[in-house]
């Protein structure tokens, strides 16, 4: 990617592989970000932006590389690979611009350092870094999750492909929401999600005690 990508990326906001900080936060939540974009489709931090795409410039690029570099090689588990470079959008306004591929080995762990019993891994729904609950994770350990071809696409059922570009629209959507807005039953909905599951394309977790459901890769309206 280059100058040109990034500007385009800020200008289109936050999402599924796009995430700002305006600053370094704490450094267990970051290892949570690194954690979701590994276990995802990847994704890119930008470090001195603000929430609503504002570019307001870090103070200290130097602080913010180290940490980056700490929080990737002990808050995560397997360490977690990435890119990183400087970019000045506007004379004396330094952007750090972090690259995070999709892992090779999953799931990646966001870990506490101080307690190596306390660590959990994330995936990156929508705008948040979401924990993935037992089951997914267990899924994930058996899966590996790519982006789909055009080829898998054009082989799903029209109510599967309905439930995606739901998703799409409207993520963190329980079971019972995605048939409906199929208008299929249930028990028909929930083949066709664990299907997706398997497929590695979206996830499920926990949210006040109800099952909801996000992509994991990126996807089109199709």
């Amino acid at each position: 990617m280059g100058k040109r990508e990034w500007l385009r990326m800020v200008r289109a906001g936050e999402g599924l592989t796009v995430e700002f900080l305006q600053r370094l936060p704490k450094l267990e939540r970051l290892s949570r970000s690194m954690s979701a974009f590994a276990n995802s489709s990847g994704g890119t931090i930008f470090f001195g932006v603000d929430d609503d795409g504002t570019v307001v410039g870090l103070e200290s690029m130097k602080g913010t590389r180290e940490q980056v570099e700490q929080v990737s090689q002990f808050y995560c588990d397997p360490p977690v690979q990435y890119k990183a470079q400087a970019w000045e959008p506007m004379p004396r306004v330094q952007v750090l611009v972090v690259e995070i591929p999709e892992a090779d080995q999953k799931p990646v762990y966001a870990v506490n350092v101080h307690n190596n019993k306390d660590a959990w891994p994330y995936f990156r729904g929508e705008k948040e870094n979401l924990p993935l609950d037992r089951k997914s994770l267990k899924a994930m350990r058996h899966t590996e999750a790519v982006e789909p071809t055009d080829e898998e696409v054009a082989a799903l059922d029209r109510h599967a492909l309905h439930m995606l570009n739901f998703l799409a629209e409207n993520p963190r959507r329980t079971l019972n929401q995605l048939a409906k807005s199929a208008n299929i039953s249930a028990h028909r909905a929930k083949k066709i999600i664990v299907d997706l599951e398997k497929a590695g394309w979206i996830h499920g977790y926990f949210n006040e005690k109800r099952r909801e459901y996000s992509l994991v890769v990126p996807w089109k309206h199709r």
